[in-house]
């Protein structure tokens, strides 16, 4: 949408300009403070372009930066001091965007370009490479803008400073954003997030919050929007930063127009005009003047819709005629000409002055050094797939020999019992009747707790099992589960409880979790002996939640833990009442625990009991707004 991608690419050039130079935000009394230290002139003449630099990005009028931008090129250029040329086009550049002339501000961009491509270091290669990208945005060409911000990210991921990083990834979620990737743009953006808030950078965090609030927008979370967009205003009425908080005074009234409160959308819609037309926006004046047209023919108000209409034509097409479209095309093929000519004469001059007989032998090692690293590449992917292929044999022979072992019991006990039960019924053998129905009750349930944890491993084996993290009560899960358990526990007169004294939230998936506390509580009742003890304990740690499931079962030898979590070493057990052991349930349990960003461990010994410690992430609401 246009509205959001003025308002990204806004910041995108505050930070690709000054970044390196400015660690404040925009302050009306530094302003002033300058401004009256530069026409007094009392100060050093080598500090006069210092002073216009600052003076520019100083200011929240943007005739006002214009003026001083211009002052500052010329200073820059009298003192040949090419770093701060392209920082003065880049302030030009910003000047003329926000004024709506994109013909002016895209020629002043590409003159940065050209002098950073004479700087030979990483920061201001990132640098063109991202601006390339923010040229090809305005010109809605997403697919190479996607490209160019991708390589610039990828150097500054190594080196380069952490808050010109989040701008790159605050622009390339924009991109996704216009695409309509939501998922990819709300990855960007909350890395760009959690940037910001590392480096209380407040105005980087303002247009996360905002942004955020837009991709909450198109997915119709309007209380997440509203939640957000607000937070971002808050933020941008401290800093005066007028152009944000008009470009989110306009979306904050489109979502009280889909929630249908009209009067509270216009009041915002006419805050933002009001702004706009103050510091002369001409991109926001045309937002929010489309905005209130909608609004008034929603109220049947002709005048006024129609009024506010004719202001959003005029605007739009002083803004996005086709005539500028063309001129920034051109300048950009102009720009590729030039850079790719530049290319080919220097590549011409570097073969001139090579012999033929190095060039020849340089040819012969390069394609001797490719053919042995093909030779070489090829028969280690092949032993890698023979290991696989034995690896995955291996746990195709172990799994059908646990699944042919666990199922012969409960399947066996079905054998013969119609006749059985016939003959019962016959016999007026109730007794023997009831303690029948107890035999296949157990077997059923067995077999029913075999069959899920199979199509659970199958399911997540390939990849397909869902995980969807969300607020999960572990008190709730942990009585569930011994409401659940209880006859099973009372079968074999084993006490069964859940300790948690005091509430405990968890950031989970619910049906992984509850597995994971399924199969550790049965395999706990499996191998306790009849008058024991299993007991669920939990407790808060930092940002972690502590399990405990804790029995006073038979234990377990050293040797055996250590392949505890492993299918192919695993070997069916029976419990302390004859048993069939459920093969799948402990790795079921280690590889859900990963799954939810876990960590399990087990402490045992022969004869003493089991203690399985589970570590799961708790639940965040001040995370959850970023990360959601």
């Amino acid at each position: 949408m246009v509205r959001a991608a003025m308002l990204i690419k806004y910041i995108f050039v505050l930070f690709f300009f000054l970044f390196l130079l400015e660690t404040g935000a925009q302050d009306q009394r530094v302003f002033d403070s300058l401004k009256y230290v530069y026409r007094t002139g009392d100060y050093k003449e080598s500090l006069e372009f210092v002073l216009l630099r600052k003076l520019t990005f100083h200011t929240n009028n943007v005739d006002t930066s214009l003026y001083y931008a211009k002052k500052y090129l010329d200073k820059s250029n009298e003192l040949e001091d090419k770093e701060h040329i392209g920082i003065a086009h880049g302030h030009m550049g910003n000047a003329y965007r926000l004024k709506g002339d994109y013909v002016k501000a895209v020629d002043h961009y590409i003159s940065s370009l050209e002098l950073a491509r004479g700087i030979n270091d990483k920061e201001n290669i990132a640098s063109a490479l991202a601006v390339l990208g923010d040229i090809y945005s305005v010109l809605e060409n997403h697919h190479n803008a996607v490209k160019y911000y991708q390589q610039s990210l990828e150097i500054l991921r190594t080196e380069g400073d952490s808050t010109f990083l989040a701008s790159v990834l605050l622009n390339l979620g924009d991109e996704y954003y216009s695409s309509h990737q939501l998922d990819s743009a709300l990855i960007c953006f909350v890395e760009a997030g959690k940037i910001y808030k590392l480096r209380d950078y407040r105005v980087g965090l303002a247009y996360t919050y905002g942004n955020l609030g837009l991709v909450y927008a198109e997915q119709g979370k309007s209380a997440y929007a509203e939640n957000n967009i607000q937070r971002a205003v808050d933020i941008l009425e401290e800093m005066k930063d007028y152009y944000g908080i008009s470009v989110y005074l306009t979306y904050m009234a489109d979502i009280y127009e889909e929630k249908n409160e009209i009067g509270q959308a216009i009041k915002y819609a006419s805050k933002s005009l009001q702004l706009a037309n103050s510091y002369g926006l001409k991109e926001q004046i045309r937002d929010a003047s489309l905005t209130l047209s909608e609004l008034f023919e929603i109220r049947r108000e002709i005048d006024s819709a129609y009024h506010y209409h004719k202001q959003y034509v005029a605007y739009r097409d002083s803004i996005n005629n086709e005539e500028t479209i063309q001129k920034i095309a051109d300048l950009r093929t102009e720009y590729e000409v030039g850079q790719k000519q530049a290319e080919v004469d220097v590549l011409t001059a570097q073969q001139r002055t090579e012999r033929v007989v190095m060039a020849a032998i340089g040819m012969l090692a390069i394609v001797l050094l490719i053919l042995g690293l093909i030779v070489y590449k090829y028969y280690k992917q092949k032993s890698k797939i023979s290991l696989e292929l034995a690896r995955l044999n291996q746990t195709k022979d172990k799994f059908f020999s646990i699944i042919s072992h666990d199922l012969r019991g409960p399947v066996s006990s079905f054998m013969g019992i119609s006749r059985m039960i016939k003959f019962l019924v016959q016999a007026d053998e109730k007794d023997q009747l009831l303690e029948m129905a107890d035999d296949i009750d157990d077997s059923v349930e067995r077999l029913s707790a075999l069959l899920d944890n199979l199509l659970n491993w199958a399911m997540q084996q390939q990849g397909h099992f869902p995980n969807v993290p969300e607020k999960v009560m572990l008190n709730e899960l942990a009585e569930e589960l011994v409401k659940t358990l209880k006859n099973m526990a009372q079968g074999k007169q084993i006490a069964l409880k859940a300790e948690i004294p005091e509430p405990i939230y968890l950031w989970v998936d619910r049906n992984t979790t509850m597995t994971i506390l399924r199969n550790l509580v049965n395999n706990a009742l499996k191998f306790t002996p009849e008058g024991g003890k299993v007991v669920i304990k939990a407790m808060q740690q930092g940002e972690q939640a502590i399990i405990e499931v804790k029995d006073t079962g038979v234990g377990m030898p050293a040797e055996k833990l250590n392949s505890l979590f492993k299918l192919q070493d695993k070997k069916s057990t029976y419990g302390t009442a004859g048993e069939k052991g459920l093969g799948l349930g402990l790795q079921l349990v280690y590889e859900f625990v990963e799954m939810n960003r876990g960590r399990i461990e087990v402490t045992s010994q022969e004869d003493q009991g089991t203690t399985f410690r589970i570590t799961l992430p708790l639940y965040d609401l001040e995370e959850e707004a970023i990360t959601t």
